[in-house]
Parts: structure tokens; sequence; C-alpha cells
């Protein structure tokens, strides 16, 4: 999803070693751009928790897209 937003690549700048950490840590996240709209973010957010079982399913996050696709109509 950032990357969709943003158009480029996450950890562009950061050393592999670094991304593996962070990975590893489940601490590595891009920056949200401040012109993010919020549902998007909010949903992004929640792909990303530390907890798995807080993360949304598949046909949760299709449901948000969904919504979010049909309040820009």
């Amino acid at each position: 999803m950032w990357e969709l937003l943003t158009g480029q690549e996450p950890y562009a700048d950061l050393h592999y070693g670094a991304i593996i950490g962070g990975i590893v840590n489940n601490t590595l996240r891009p920056p949200v751009p401040e012109s993010c709209d919020s549902d998007w973010k909010a949903l992004m957010e929640r792909c990303w928790s530390a907890e798995p079982s807080a993360r949304p399913s598949f046909t949760q996050i299709v449901r948000s897209l969904t919504f979010m696709e049909t309040s820009l109509s």
C-alpha cells in the first residue's frame, strides 16, 4: 500500500542488514506522507500491526478498499 501511495521503493536508502534487522524485530515501517488519506493510513497501520492477530484479514482489507473507493464516487 505504501508503494502504491508513494510510487517509491521502501527502504531504498537503507543497507540490507538494517532492513533485515528491522523486519526480524518487526519495527521497520516506512514513513507515511502527511498528505496520505486518513482511511488509507489507518488501514496501512493496521496491516503493519506488530501483533499478527490485530492485522486485518484479506477480506477486511478488500472491504476497506471498496468502502474507500465508493466514498470517492
